[in-house]
């Protein structure tokens, strides 16, 4: 069983693959200006929709073609607690969702 893991939090975006014996993982932190604390929503979404092609594309560059993708796994929001939310996750759920449609 093969998996594909996604994350667009408020501070790096992530893609991984586990094949169950190993896997690798893309991932890149969002920019903050020096002196910040963080990024506004509309920026880290931007950030996201730009760096998530680039490092799935580099992920899927290593994938095997016998690789057979059975799950895709994503992060939808900050906290397990009703009402946690954040559109930055919106990015990674539209793309595992497209990725979990495809197989």
């Amino acid at each position: 069983m093969s998996v594909i893991g996604i994350d667009t939090s408020n501070y790096t975006t992530s893609i991984a693959f586990f094949d169950g014996e190993g896997g690798e993982n893309c991932s890149r932190l969002l920019p903050v200006r020096q002196g910040e604390l963080g990024l506004r929503q509309s920026d880290a979404v931007f950030a996201h929709i730009k760096s998530l092609p680039e490092l799935s594309g580099r992920l899927f560059s290593h994938i095997q073609k016998e690789d057979t993708i059975t799950a895709v796994g994503v992060s939808t929001r900050p906290r397990a607690v009703d009402g946690s939310y954040m559109p930055c996750f919106m990015v990674g759920y539209s793309h595992a969702k497209l990725l979990a449609d495809a197989l």
